[in-house]
Parts: structure tokens; C-alpha cells; sequence
């Protein structure tokens, strides 16, 4: 019993949602559209890919140096950049620190109209 719930864990994500190209139309990351029932996750992981993807053609590096260079797996990067997984803080940390620049898409949930938000969210106190 127990292997199949991790199995239906690993399929469907860590909170159920499928890897953020599923909610997408178009090739990643350049052409991809978010569908009108994609989770705000997959509008930051869009961002988040092609910033990756123009940081490593402006400075003339491939996506599996940057992994390396960040001290990820050699296909990190590229995971990201194609939309295969949402990426945790501590790798979007790695990675900031290691192109020395932020690349973490700030604020971006206020221009993005009728995205999937918490209705009721918590204020921190």
C-alpha cells in the first residue's frame, strides 16, 4: 500500500500538480502559453526558465555548465528550461549565485489577472 501512495505522489507532484509544461501550449520556454487553469507556480517556473535560458545564451554558456557551475545535477538547468519540474528554493539560490544576478521572478503574481491564488491567504504575523 504503501509504495503505491508514493507512487501516486511522485506522478502527481508534491501537491498534486503536474510538472508546469502540462499546464502550458507552445514549446518551452520562448513560445509557451499558460492555460487559463494553470496554477501560479507554472507562470513563475515559465519566468523563471527563460531567464535561466537567456542568462546562459548572453554569457556563451551551456545550460548542463550552469548546473555544474551551481553544483546541480548536469541536466538542472535544463530541466528547468524545458518545464520538467518546479525547482526549490535552495537550487534557484545556487543558481543566483552562481550567475551572480537575480533571476528569481519578483512580484509577479500582481500582474498576472485571475491566476489561481489562495483566496483567503494567510497574513503573516
Amino acid at each position: 500500500m504503501w509504495a503505491d501512495e508514493v507512487s501516486d505522489w511522485w506522478e502527481g507532484g508534491v501537491r498534486g500538480d503536474r510538472v508546469p509544461h502540462a499546464y502550458t501550449e507552445g514549446e518551452w520556454p520562448y513560445e509557451a502559453v499558460p492555460l487559463d487553469d494553470a496554477p501560479l507556480p507554472v507562470h513563475y517556473g515559465l519566468a523563471l526558465a527563460r531567464t535561466l535560458d537567456m542568462l546562459c545564451e548572453r554569457h556563451e554558456i551551456s545550460h548542463r555548465a550552469l548546473s555544474l557551475r551551481a553544483g546541480l545535477a548536469p541536466n538542472g538547468v535544463g530541466r528547468i528550461v524545458r518545464g520538467e519540474v518546479y525547482p526549490d528554493l535552495a537550487t534557484v539560490a545556487r543558481l543566483e549565485a552562481a550567475v551572480d544576478a537575480p533571476i528569481y521572478p519578483q512580484g509577479l503574481y500582481r500582474d498576472l489577472p485571475g491566476t489561481n491564488r489562495p483566496e483567503n491567504p494567510q497574513t503573516p504575523r
